[in-house]
């Protein structure tokens, strides 16, 4: 079992979210209403004492009493080049402070230094971006998982429907998109900025229109005028 199936492990025994730490450790946390446990870069599991714990004794310990339901949408590799993964992720990249803020993220879905990688090196095959993947730390990209041997691309922190649609959809698009820009632009007016996002990517019309109020409730501004002064609470999804 490698560090990233012990994280999971752990995570769903007790019902709660990973934390990746980053540099300088590498290694994640997990809190717990009992303990904080620390994953270091070897898989071992330190308590907050310094006490390394085995995972099977671990497991077979009290499961938390409530809970966290979420869901994982699972899509075949199938129609993607290593350029449009690499779309895939620039695209969420650039979004990601209103993705995050829509769904009520903490974590963030890829890390800087993996986007920055990524667009580093010259990717055009999945061979390539399978090859990329492989020199970047695991936990630099937890939000979403690429395997390569079932060919699958899994969006992780989903917490309802509106979300499994929004990740559909930046999928499909990442397909056609030349190319993806990994710029993050600052905003006066996030509902605007989000809804107009969302149209671009497709999700228009009544068939969307609950999706879009569902991810847009969360963001300050207002959707149907650029100018935040121009408020108008109708015509927002």
């Amino acid at each position: 079992m490698d560090r990233k199936d012990i994280v999971k492990a752990i995570s769903e025994h007790f019902g709660v979210e990973s934390k990746y730490l980053g540099a300088p450790s590498f290694a994640y946390e997990i809190k717990t209403p009992q303990e904080t446990y620390i994953i270091n870069r070897e898989g071992k599991i330190m308590t907050s004492a310094g006490e390394e714990v085995d995972l099977e004794n671990l497991l077979t310990g009290p499961e938390a009493e409530d809970e966290i339901t979420s869901y994982e949408l699972g899509i075949p590799m199938e129609g993607h080049t290593g350029r449009t993964l690499r779309n895939l992720v620039n695209m969420i990249y650039s979004k990601q402070p209103l993705i995050k803020k829509a769904l009520g993220l903490e974590e963030n879905i890829v890390e800087d230094d993996f986007v920055t990688k990524i667009n580093e090196l010259c990717i055009d095959s999945l061979e390539s971006f399978k090859e990329a993947l492989e020199d970047i730390d695991e936990g630099s990209h937890l939000g979403i998982d690429f395997d390569f041997q079932e060919e699958t691309i899994t969006f992780k922190y989903l917490e309802n429907e509106a979300a499994i649609k929004l990740f559909a959809l930046i999928n499909k698009n990442a397909k056609v998109q030349k190319y993806a820009s990994t710029k993050v632009k600052p905003t006066d007016n996030e509902k605007y900025t989000f809804r107009t996002w969302l149209l671009r990517l497709g999700m228009i019309g009544d068939e969307y229109k609950e999706t879009r109020k569902e991810l847009l409730k969360n963001l300050s501004g207002n959707g149907a005028f650029r100018k935040p002064e121009k408020e108008d609470s109708s015509h927002e999804a």
